[in-house]
């Protein structure tokens, strides 16, 4: 017999009888088996990543006061690897063992799954089999345009709804708590820095009275209001390019390697001026023009007293307002989930799909049979044409049932 598309057609044709039997019953099973599995409810959420709270906030120097205090405790933001976003952030908290666990107790999942009672005295077990339930029937996952996609399967529609809306409240709550925790140590570290500045402005005070004391009040003339005038706005400038830099290199404001080391070079230009300045010497070919080598240093020493007095004086009174602030933060954290598509009854259940199940229960029982016949066929075209081949096929068969015999 050739191995032909005819003899393939001529086989099925040949035992058709027996293939529609089979299907029928196969198919018959099929479909009465289908009715008796339970239907399953999928309640979808989609929401858009939470955002990070703030508030709105003075500056300094270029600076907003929130990132003023991000400068001085090293940075509170999240620090994010590359090609990662908050919402990839969220979808792993949503999909961790703690926010699961915390749905699971809330919403009684233990006994809804049928664990509670079957291991009421393993309570370890039963968290286990239900975390691992409802792993199966749970799922958050990121969007391509960003957004987070929430699904909830059980039995009962509503259920689905409630065990939803837990776990927004849970996500909504753990990101509070963190939000909480970071004002919390932003506050405590501005509270540290600004006790180290009023500590620097009482100490600068001290030394403008013991200068007063030794060489009394030095009305500021000409030369003095131009000293002062040019060191105060250096100084600015300086703290102000300092603490921009700090800002991009800890991630607080975005730039590049180049602008850091611009930043960098513009810092150190600064200080070398200032401490040309305060140290009264025009030595080189800088011309600062004023007069340096005209002014005496007790005048210069003063101007430098008088110019970290403002600073210091500029700095405590931003950081107290820093402190103000992180306090009303601390008491007026909101909720940040922003829901796009809210929790609510889906309409139809999602499981089982029986026409799915039919047609691919039909189409993998057609190709067990086609090719159960089709072996067959050939099975006994071997024993006919080719006797020799099929005696060999016969002894290997009896060795290895001797085979089981001997292990029995």
């Amino acid at each position: 017999m050739s191995n032909t598309p005819n003899n393939l057609i001529y086989i099925l044709l040949k035992n058709r009888r027996f293939i529609i039997k089979v299907l029928t019953i196969v198919m018959l099973l099929t479909v009465g088996g289908s009715y008796l599995l339970s239907n399953k409810y999928t309640v979808t959420t989609v929401i858009l990543p939470p955002e990070e709270q703030a508030s709105s906030a003075l500056s300094l120097g270029g600076l907003s006061l929130g990132e003023f205090a991000g400068f001085f405790s090293g940075g509170m933001g999240y620090s994010l690897p590359l090609m990662t976003t908050l919402a990839d952030v969220y979808a792993d908290i949503l999909n961790s063992r703690t926010l699961i666990d915390q749905v699971i107790l809330s919403t009684a999942y233990i006994d809804s799954a049928g664990f509670g009672e079957r291991y009421e005295d393993q309570p370890e077990v039963a968290m286990f089999l239900a975390r691992k339930s409802f792993r199966k029937n749970f799922s958050a996952t990121v969007t391509s345009s960003g957004f987070i996609k929430i699904s909830v399967t059980t039995g009962d529609p509503m259920y689905s709804v409630e065990v939803s809306e837990q776990v927004i409240a849970r996500l909504d709550s753990i990101n509070t708590s963190i939000t909480l925790a970071r004002y919390r140590t932003s506050r405590e570290n501005t509270e540290n820095q600004l006790a180290v500045a009023r500590a620097e402005l009482e100490s600068t005070t001290e030394k403008m009275l013991r200068f007063e004391d030794e060489y009394g009040t030095i009305m500021p003339s000409e030369e003095l209001s131009q000293v002062m005038t040019v060191l105060a706005e250096m100084k600015g400038r300086y703290i102000e390019t300092t603490m921009m830099a700090s800002a991009v290199r800890n991630g607080i404001r975005s730039g590049t390697t180049a602008q850091i080391l611009e930043l960098d070079a513009t810092a150190e230009a600064l200080r070398q001026s200032i401490d040309l300045i305060e140290s009264g010497s025009s030595s080189g070919s800088v011309d600062m023009g004023i007069g340096l080598s005209n002014i005496p240093p007790a005048i210069i020493e003063y101007a430098r007293l008088q110019t970290d007095f403002e600073m210091q004086l500029k700095m405590t009174t931003a950081l107290e307002l820093q402190l103000q602030q992180a306090l009303i933060q601390e008491t007026s954290i909101t909720s940040s989930l922003r829901i796009l598509d809210p929790p609510m009854h889906p309409g139809w259940k999602s499981k089982p799909k029986r026409l799915y199940i039919w047609i691919e229960l039909f189409i993998f029982t057609s190709i067990i049979l086609v090719v159960s016949l089709y072996s067959r066929e050939k099975w006994y075209e071997l024993k006919i044409e080719n006797p020799e081949t099929w005696n060999k096929w016969n002894n290997m068969k009896q060795d290895i049932r001797d085979d089981f015999r001997r292990k029995k």
